[in-house]
C-alpha cells in the first residue's frame, strides 16, 4: 500500500507532564518528576494540566484542554483540513458526541470549518484511522497539509475512582496534540494499515485478530513495535498474552517501544503521541527499518500501521 511520503510540518502539544510543546517533546530524554493527587483520601500518581473537578463533564474538560493547545497555535487550525481524534463514542449519531461537537464549534468557531474536516471518535485507535485517511488526502490533493488533532483526559470521577480502588494502575493524565502532516520527499511512508471500528467480543480476540493480521501481511521481521502501554498491568497482559501470534514478524532484534510510560495514560491523545514518537525517531535517525504501531482502545476498537522511512521505501515495497 506504500504511498506518498509525509512528514510533520508543524506540531503543538500540551500534556499533563509537559504543558507546552518544548516540555512535552523532551519527556523521553528527561523523565518527569512523579506527581501525586489527593483523591478521596488516596494519594494517586497522576499528571493533569488542571486540578480535576469532581463530576465535571468530559466534554467541558476536553474543551479546556483544547483551549490550552490553541494558545500555542495562534489560529493555525482555522479553516484547515482537521481530522479530530476523540475519546470513544460507540454510536456515530451519539447525542453526547453531537453535543460535544456543537460546544466545540461555538468555542472554537474556526476549527472545523473546512468541508474536508472529519471526526474519529474511536479513542487511540482513531489515530491510525485518521492517519490512513490523511495519507490518502495528501496523495490525492497535491501534498496539501492535514492536521491531526487529538484530545482526551483521564480526569473523570469514574476513572479516578477506578485508580483509587486499585482497579487500574499507572499514571492517569490528559493532553492535546496537533500535528500538521504534509507530503515531502524524505519523510515516512505508510506501508500497511488495517483498522476495525466494530467492537470485539473479548479483548483476547481483538488483540489476536490484530496480531494475526500483522503476521499475515509482513514478510520480514519488524525492527520496532510500538504498543499502547503506559504502565497499566491489565494493558500489558492484553498484548503479552497474544504475543505468540506475532511469530515470524518479531525476532530477537525487534525492539518493543512504550513511549507512554513517560507521559502517563493519555487515552486517545496517547495514540497521536506514539505516532509523533515514531515519526520523530525516523527523522532523527534513532530507528531504521520497518516499524509497527498497534492501538487498542478501551472498547476494543483496534488499528495497526506499518511504517518505513521514505529512503527505504523501495526496499519495502512488498512489505
Amino acid at each position: 500500500m506504500s504511498g506518498a511520503a509525509f512528514c510533520i510540518q508543524q506540531q503543538a502539544m500540551t500534556l499533563g507532564y509537559g504543558s507546552d510543546t518544548q516540555a512535552a517533546a523532551v519527556l523521553q530524554v528527561l523523565p518527569p518528576e512523579p506527581r501525586y493527587l489527593d483523591w478521596r483520601g488516596e494519594m494517586l500518581p497522576a499528571a493533569f494540566l488542571f486540578a480535576p473537578v469532581p463530576e465535571q463533564q468530559l466534554s467541558d474538560r476536553l474543551l479546556d484542554v483544547l483551549a490550552k493547545l490553541q494558545q500555542q497555535l495562534d489560529g493555525a487550525l482555522n479553516n484547515q483540513t482537521v481530522y479530530l481524534i476523540l475519546p470513544e463514542y460507540t454510536e456515530p449519531d451519539s447525542s453526547t458526541l453531537n453535543t460535544l461537537l456543537q460546544q466545540l464549534m461555538r468555542r472554537f468557531p474556526g476549527l472545523l470549518q473546512s468541508d474536508s474536516c472529519r471526526v474519529f471518535p474511536h479513542g487511540s485507535a482513531g489515530v491510525l484511522m485518521a492517519l490512513n485517511a490523511a495519507q490518502q488526502h495528501i496523495s490525492t490533493q497535491g501534498n496539501g497539509p492535514v492536521w491531526l488533532v487529538a484530545a482526551d483526559s483521564m480526569a473523570q470521577t469514574s476513572v479516578l475512582d477506578a485508580y483509587a480502588k486499585g482497579e487500574r494502575n499507572g499514571v492517569p493524565s490528559e493532553g492535546a496534540i496537533a500535528l500538521c502532516l504534509a507530503g515531502c520527499h524524505s519523510g515516512v511512508t505508510l506501508q500497511f494499515s488495517a483498522t476495525d471500528a466494530q467492537p470485539a467480543t473479548t479483548v483476547q480476540s481483538a488483540v489476536a485478530a490484530l496480531f494475526l493480521q500483522l503476521a499475515a501481511k509482513l514478510k520480514t521481521p519488524l525492527k520496532q513495535l510500538y504498543f499502547p502501554d503506559s504502565g497499566d498491568s491489565q494493558v500489558t497482559e492484553q498484548w503479552l498474552e497474544q504475543y505468540q501470534h506475532l511469530h515470524g514478524v518479531v525476532d530477537s532484534e525487534t525492539r518493543l517501544i512504550f513511549p507512554s510510560y513517560a507521559t502517563g495514560e493519555l487515552g486517545a491523545c496517547g495514540g497521536l503521541y506514539r505516532l509523533w514518537h515514531v515519526m520523530q525517531a525516523y527523522e532523527q535517525g534513532r530507528i531504521t527499518g520497518q516499524t509497527a504501531q498497534c492501538e487498542l482502545s478501551a472498547r476494543l476498537f483496534r488499528a495497526v500501521a506499518v511504517f518505513a522511512s521514505a529512503e527505504a521505501g523501495l526496499d519495502n515495497k512488498d512489505v
